[in-house]
């Protein structure tokens, strides 16, 4: 049986998986970001966007299938198929975003969810009832598979190693290919026949409009969900029991009530912070070092040393968490209690048994890498 396509819904179908694997691996990368472990709510994010989007772009995909004929869908398999999507990508997913990204996890995650790609897939397609019947080219079934194992492993690599939204954005177009990928070459080798006699429907079905219905509300889900992913969050800046960043040593707490001129001056004071930059103290004067310049930083009891490019060594009278708040994590991190680094200024590392030394640019001393902290710094150097 002869079977053509609707252009628009094919399309759409590809938009569908590319934009739910975007919102997918922004998520996935906000729970590797995380200090405190992982976020469980996070993840079951990730395997309903990824997964619900593959469910969404096959029964888009097959509702721009144009038959001589009418069929419908059987409604526990339907279930079952989105159900085996979203189960099989969440350990694929869990898989890549705990603990250290070896040179087997990557791999591993990747066949968990070319598999579950593909189950879907097939799952889905064995929800057909009508008068018809369907037959498998084992070649494609082949290539379908493979083709769901190689892109997944393949945009699993490209969220884990690229920086930034290029990131996100190639491994959604890498994982939105696969997802469609998967269905397209099964289709190819897919072959509806045609039976003699009407098959009775007795079990629950879904008539195509109402799988349309079903399809557009996962689809403008997953569509909403990518949109919040877009919109950047804000940061909730907490005042801390320091005096003004610039005021030099901080003085002894005084508990007397604070006068008029005291308060405006605290209020002129909190837009003082300039983006991009570290203030530092230097000759009773404040001067400004961009980020770019910074090399690591390091606590010094309440306040920080800044070391720059140029192997300078700077006070800063902010402490060490107060300036973490305002890093770009893609590019600072925090490799011990006591000490941030830039990563592109990273040299060397030493794996010494559960702990660590990196060596940076125009730093004489290493900076001690903690044992919490080792997986982290592996997963940002590309290890």
């Amino acid at each position: 049986m002869i079977f053509t396509y609707d252009p628009i819904l094919v399309i759409l179908s590809v938009v569908v998986s590319i934009v739910g694997a975007y919102s997918c691996f922004d998520l996935i990368i906000k729970i590797r970001k995380s200090k405190h472990g992982i976020d469980k709510k996070l993840l079951i994010g990730a395997a309903f966007a990824i997964g619900g989007s593959i469910w969404a772009m096959h029964f888009i995909a097959m509702l721009a299938v144009n038959l001589p004929i009418v069929i419908h869908y059987d409604i526990l398999t339907t279930l079952v198929s989105g159900l085996a999507s979203v189960l099989m990508t969440a350990v694929a997913l869990l898989i890549v975003s705990t603990g250290p990204r070896s040179g087997r996890r990557i791999p591993i995650a990747g066949i968990m969810m070319g598999f579950g790609i593909a189950s879907m897939h097939y799952i889905g397609m064995s929800s057909i009832r009508g008068d018809c019947g369907l037959s498998y080219s084992m070649l494609w079934i082949i290539v379908s598979i493979g083709t769901g194992i190689a892109a997944s492993t393949a945009s699993l690599w490209a969220a884990m190693t690229l920086r930034g939204l290029r990131r996100r954005l190639t491994a959604a177009l890498v994982m939105g290919i696969s997802i469609s990928g998967v269905h397209y070459s099964g289709m190819i080798g897919t072959t509806f026949v045609t039976l003699d006699k009407a098959l009775a429907l007795n079990q629950p079905i879904l008539s195509p409009f109402s799988l349309g219905l079903v399809t557009a509300v996962a689809t403008f889900i997953i569509l909403g969900y990518a949109l919040l992913t877009l919109v950047p969050e804000s940061k909730s800046k907490t005042s801390e029991s320091t005096v003004s960043p610039f005021s030099g040593p901080a003085p002894v707490k005084d508990n007397t009530p604070a006068s008029g001129a005291d308060v405006e001056e605290a209020e002129l004071n909190k837009g003082t912070s300039q983006i991009g930059k570290i203030p530092i103290q230097k000759n009773q004067k404040t001067y400004f070092i961009a980020l770019t310049e910074v090399v690591s930083i390091s606590a010094d009891g309440h306040y920080s040393c800044v070391r720059t490019i140029h192997g300078d060594e700077c006070f800063c009278n902010h402490s060490l968490s107060r300036i973490e708040k305002d890093l770009d994590l893609e590019v600072f991190l925090r490799v011990h209690r006591s000490h941030i680094v830039n990563l592109n200024h990273i040299e060397s590392f030493e794996r010494q048994h559960d702990k660590g030394l990196v060596s940076l640019h125009n730093i004489d001393a290493p900076v001690p890498v903690s044992r919490a902290n080792i997986a982290k710094l592996q997963i940002a150097l590309g290890l």
